[in-house]
Order: C-alpha cells, then structure tokens, then sequence
C-alpha cells in the first residue's frame, strides 16, 4: 500500500497539523540518533525500553518485520495492540521499501530500520520506521476505487497519534503509537 494520507471523502479537504516527535516526547526514540547506520541490516539491537531491527530494501522486510513485531509484543506482554502494530509496521515497511533506495546500492543493500518502544504507558507502543528516501508522506485525495494512497490513512486509523520527521543527514522517520488511553 501507498503511505500517503488520504480522504476517502469528497471535498473533506486537505488540512492536517502533523505532529513531530519533538512534540510527542514520551515516544521513546525521539532522540534516535544515527538510525539508518546504527544498526547494520539483519541485525537487532535491544535497550531497556526499545527493540530495533534493521532490514534490506526488499519485499520479503515487509513480513519479516511483522515476525519482528509480533515476538517483541510478545515479550513485553501487550499482545493486545498486535493487530495494529502488524498493519501499521506493514505499511510503513512496505512504502519505504517502496521508496527507498540509496543510490549507487542495491535494495538488499539500503537499511529500513524499525524501532518499536515502550512509552510510560505499559499498555502502549511506538512504532518508529526509518529510511533513506527524502520522499516525505503527503496528502493526496484518492477516489473510493482507488488502489492505493490510502496508506497513512490507514495509519491514522489504527493509530492513538502519528507523524514523521526528516533527518537531518537525509532519510527520515515515521512514527506511530498504538495502545494506552481508553
């Protein structure tokens, strides 16, 4: 799927505040540093309150992430927010696998890292993917029959809150937390 948010409604319009991670600081890897070098594809790097995977620019990441996912809820014991963090890893993986090659390397080559974190909330998760593409998530207005560009849409939907963030060195990071308040 396409990670562009969209309206399914005609004439809903365009207006969106996007929040940044500066402005959701409970979101643990706020301050991630190096994420696309900081871990090298096919490994997994694990601190007291996040897990991180980095992964190839290849369509099998996509299920491999969700494998991911699906362990690290399990460990920490919030199965509930499975269903979303599955969909949401799955079309923030996707579209980055999509969109994101670094030139002059392969795609087995080109990292998309996923971070999955614990907030203050033990029932809540964050769901951090960073890639190279400086291709930024945007609206576009996709008709109902539309097959793709419902992507963030979907995200925002399973969802408590999301954004993203450019990184200064070029990539960015797309986020979302899933779980926590009633």
């Amino acid at each position: 799927m396409n990670a562009e948010l969209v309206s399914s409604e005609q004439g809903s319009g365009t207006s969106w505040s996007r929040p940044s991670l500066a402005e959701a600081p409970r979101v643990p890897g706020g301050r991630w540093t190096d994420p696309l070098g900081g871990v090298p594809i096919g490994r997994t790097e694990r601190a007291s309150d996040t897990v991180t995977r980095s992964f190839g620019s290849v369509p099998d990441s996509v299920s491999e992430a969700r494998r991911f996912a699906d362990r690290v809820l399990a460990e920490w014991g919030v199965t509930e927010v499975g269903d979303d963090v599955r969909l949401i890893v799955s079309e923030l993986v996707g579209n980055a696998c999509r969109h994101a090659l670094s030139p002059g390397r392969g795609p087995e080559a080109t990292p998309v890292v996923v971070r999955l974190g614990r907030t203050d909330d033990p029932r809540e998760v964050a769901c951090l993917v960073a890639d190279s593409s400086d291709r930024l998530p945007r609206k576009v207005d996709a008709h109902h029959f539309a097959e793709s560009g419902r992507g963030l849409s979907l995200v925002a939907a399973f969802s408590r809150e999301w954004g993203w963030n450019a990184l200064s060195g070029g990539g960015k990071i797309v986020w979302a937390v899933c779980g926590g308040r009633d």
